[in-house]
């Protein structure tokens, strides 16, 4: 029988296939005549069987070099679902295991073995892998040769001993796998590996299936369960960045009635390979998880991915968004864009201690940023980042093309913020030139007396939101240009010069998002962008609560919120109809704090009369915040990692006592989780907590106090009853007549 038949009949008979996808064929004869192989090629193109068909076919094993235990299993599972002799050396198996499997594989009875580059480089191992029939294996598999570079977006130390392989195997064909690759990472890849005369083949990046889709986040908890309502039934990822919000993301979907569950790498191993299994199943629709995820799923009908928390880099946003559409059918890839996000990376890259490592990491991350900040074909910008040029003007595969934004001239707005720059000398970041722009009172403001520019406040009708995005689009037109400096900022370029200056008669336009994100009603430091206050104010009327709770012996949130005084701070009102009409005050808090800080407010007036000028006239405030968000109705938000920790000591029985022991944390602590759990309505038993004594107690006296404060309650109860009882009866909710 000719190679052309067995290769086309294994093809057929192993895997079940008529035909090749594109690009395979050329790579699996290249590894069939003893050649390396480098493919470049993007998620869901079939990267597996172009080593597992010719591990099928040759003699000897391959070695599949792999990054993630729940990668190889899922490999493995499939392998021998194939009838492929697979199998897998990993700390995953009992050590009865792992000698079945090295002697299968010293008696020549395994097609492919999968094994960490942690293992690969162990003591013994290489000497282990001469024991085979052969001496040797019949080629290696490098699957996420990214990995090994340190100008990839994922770099692994251990994968550093696999550029060894071609000295320790000369003989043996070395064949390497990736999805992401820029052409820079590519070379290194290759030249990393000692790749000699590879068979290379780079496929477009193109997923024609995926649609994508960037979002300003706001309340993100609403817009993701909006979201998720509309895809019920359907297999989902949804990414975060940290292991707390994964969990804390979970229990959000759970409460509002979505089969979910969580995955992350500080789970226990069987903990983890159950929430995995459950995905992969279709015994939960939604798996929520960090990157470590990514290259553990094998999945093939994920319908959608979701990005909570913007991305470190291109490459792995490329990556994780490969997840959703294996099998070709059409799926959707969803983007939460905000700037928080930016500046909390960017904390973690300022931890990094190698110099280089962090500059890369800090353009990585600037790439990313400006990925998902500027409105533009967002397939022709992803497929741009690895040098590749989409042809057609409308992809009609995402938001951009699909007519959610408006051009509209922006002219003047961009000479705004070309002037500010200017004037600056370009020393400050975007964040001060925002500031400058929407007169923000800030210290920095004061300290280099920015207050005096010309273009001081001159946009603060526009959210400092609209102004950082105005920056973005001026620094992707290269009318302004980012400094070369550690922590760079934006600078003038001539193009910028001539559109300030109205040089030949230039204009400049920006895309406006059509769509509508929907506030968070608790408030939030996004939404105060879009109801900018005067910071001055702000900071005084800060003192004022904290003096006030101080004589109350209450914390300062008790008096009012953060939001609260926020939006004193822009409606400024002298008047008590006008002070009831905020957020979060009630006739109790009116009367109590009402005039005190009116009289606060009219004094700060009356020192400041231009800040008059500054007043947000919010009509129907109170009701208006919450009026943005009743169309979907009501959501339950999720329950932070500590309390859910209490929670689950509960249901196993567990006293408050013994979960203050067990968790070295105080008895009040423990009483407000247990607190926090009754007012998320979480079916417990007050009596399980609570005496009926002392709760009959509590009741008659909150009916005297009432709930704005504890201290009166505690007083009057004559320290028979704690703070911690308290809060309990009053979250339970039975006083309420």
């Amino acid at each position: 029988m000719s190679v052309e038949m067995t290769v086309e009949q294994t093809l057929a008979d192993v895997f079940g296939f008529s035909g090749f996808r594109a690009n395979q064929e050329v790579l699996v004869r290249g590894v069939l005549e003893g050649k390396d192989v480098f493919g470049v090629m993007p998620t869901g193109g079939g990267k597996s069987l172009c080593y597992q068909l010719p591990a099928v076919m040759l003699e000897g094993c391959c070695v599949v070099v792999s990054p993630l235990i729940a990668l190889m299993k899922d490999q493995v599972d499939a392998a021998v679902a194939n009838g492929i002799r697979a199998a897998c050396l990993n700390s995953s198996l009992a050590p009865q295991e792992l000698q079945m499997t090295e002697q299968a594989y010293r008696n020549g009875q395994l097609d492919l073995l999968y094994v960490a580059p942690e293992r690969l480089s162990s003591y013994g191992f290489v000497d282990f892998l001469r024991t085979s029939p052969q001496g040797k294996p019949s080629f290696f598999a490098i699957d996420e040769a990214h990995c090994i570079s340190e100008w990839g977006h994922d770099f692994r130390p251990d994968y550093m001993f696999l550029s060894r392989l071609k000295s320790i195997f000369p003989e043996v064909p070395v064949v390497a796998f990736t999805a992401t690759a820029t052409e820079k990472v590519a070379e290194d890849i290759e030249k990393r590996l000692s790749l000699q005369s590879a068979v290379k083949v780079r496929a477009s990046f193109d997923r024609g299936n995926l649609f994508y889709e960037v979002r300003a986040k706001r309340d993100w908890e609403r817009q993701l369960l909006d979201y998720v309502s509309t895809r019920k039934g359907e297999s989902g990822v949804i990414y975060r960045t940290s292991r707390k919000s994964v969990e804390q993301t979970a229990n959000l979907l759970q409460k509002n009635g979505v089969n979910a569950q969580f995955y992350h790498a500080g789970m226990e191993a069987g903990a983890r390979a159950a929430a995995q299994d459950a995905f992969i199943r279709d015994n939960c629709d939604v798996i929520v998880a960090t990157v470590a995820f990514g290259m553990g799923i094998d999945k093939a009908d994920v319908r959608y991915v979701v990005h909570v928390d913007l991305p470190k880099n291109i490459e792995g946003y490329y990556q994780e968004t490969g997840r959703a559409g294996r099998d070709g059918e059409k799926s959707s890839c969803l983007l939460l864009h905000g700037s928080g996000d930016v500046v909390k990376l960017g904390r973690f890259i300022d931890d990094i201690s190698d110099e280089a490592e962090q500059a890369r990491s800090r353009e990585l991350l600037r790439a990313m940023d400006r990925f998902a900040a500027v409105p533009q074909c967002r397939r022709k910008a992803l497929l741009g980042y690895f040098n590749e040029i989409y042809q057609p003007d409308n992809c009609g595969g995402c938001d951009f093309c699909s007519g959610e934004f408006t051009e509209v001239d922006a002219t003047r707005d961009a000479q705004i913020v070309l002037s500010a720059v200017a004037r600056t000398n370009g020393k400050f970041g975007a964040v001060q030139i925002c500031d400058i722009v929407t007169g923000a009172k800030t210290a920095k403001i004061k300290q280099f007396e920015h207050d005096k520019l010309k273009t001081y406040g001159i946009g603060k009708d526009k959210p400092k939101t609209y102004w950082r995005s105005m920056i973005d689009s001026l620094l992707s037109t290269s009318h302004l240009a980012l400094t070369k400096a550690q922590y760079p900022v934006p600078e003038m370029t001539q193009q910028g010069w001539d559109l300030m200056m109205g040089k030949n008669g230039g204009t400049f336009s920006i895309q406006i998002d059509q769509r509508i994100e929907p506030e968070k009603a608790g408030g939030g430091s996004n939404s105060y962008d879009e109801q900018p206050c005067n910071e001055d104010l702000f900071d005084h009327l800060r003192a004022l609560r904290k003096e006030l709770a101080d004589i109350a012996e209450v914390p300062p949130y008790v008096v009012f919120a953060d939001k609260t005084l926020r939006q004193m701070a822009a409606v400024m009102p002298e008047s008590l109809e006008n002070m009831q009409r905020l957020h979060g005050i009630g006739s109790a808090k009116l009367e109590k704090y009402g005039e005190a800080f009116t009289k606060a407010v009219a004094h700060y007036l009356e020192q400041n009369p231009d800040v008059r000028a500054e007043r947000v006239e919010i009509a129907g405030l109170k009701t208006g915040v919450r009026a943005a968000n009743s169309k979907s109705g009501a959501i339950k938000r999720g329950t932070s990692s500590t309390v859910k920790s209490t929670q689950e000591m509960l249901a196993k029985g567990m006293s408050i006592d013994e979960i203050v022991t067990d968790r070295e944390l105080s008895r009040t602590t423990i009483e407000g989780h247990v607190a926090k759990l009754f007012e998320e309505g979480e079916c417990l038993k007050l009596r399980d907590f609570v005496s009926e004594a002392d709760e009959n107690l509590c009741v008659k006296l909150i009916k005297e106090h009432g709930t704005e404060a504890l201290k009166p309650i505690f007083e009057a109860a004559e320290e028979k009853l704690s703070y911690g009882v308290i809060r309990l009866v009053i979250a339970a909710g039975g006083w309420v007549e």
